[in-house]
């Protein structure tokens, strides 16, 4: 999934269940459960390239907006939603080393820990078709965040 469903998801973990340490765990074993369902991805987008580097930007303005949105609004729990959503985006970061790997030229590398590897298989069907999932998720999570949000 998208770095902006991951915390939509986590920021409704954090808005709706009132024990932060169940919250938190929850936001990350959601980041697997979403990587889990059928979700948008494009082999012909390389990881390396100028365009995966402003899809990135674009993923993390959309993130930092929700913690935004959050701050502005301060529903109740809106710290923990905040910091759900941060968690709930997190595994993500494992492949930070790979891509900056191919942004200095280098091959792309994945991790070859057991996380990276169980993170990685659990994608198996991440496609283009995966954007109508992607979209759907899209419009009803962050429908749900802006009804908690705005009241």
């Amino acid at each position: 999934m998208t770095a902006t469903n991951h915390a939509l998801t986590g920021s409704l973990i954090g808005l709706t269940v009132g024990q932060p340490v169940l919250a938190v765990f929850l936001a990350l074993m959601s980041h697997f459960l979403l990587d889990a369902i059928p979700h948008y991805s494009d082999d012909q987008e390389k990881i390396g390239s100028n365009g995966f580097k402003y899809y990135l930007i674009v993923e993390a303005s959309l993130c930092f907006s929700i913690v935004v949105l959050l701050a502005i609004f301060r529903p109740a729990g809106w710290q923990l939603a905040a910091v759900c959503a941060f968690v709930a985006t997190s595994p993500d970061f494992m492949w930070a080393p790979a891509y900056w790997r191919t942004r200095q030229g280098l091959p792309f590398a994945l991790p070859r820990h057991k996380i990276a590897v169980f993170h990685a298989k659990i994608q198996w069907f991440a496609r283009p078709i995966g954007v109508f999932v992607e979209l759907a998720w899209l419009v009803g999570s962050a429908s749900l965040v802006l009804t908690s949000v705005i009241k």
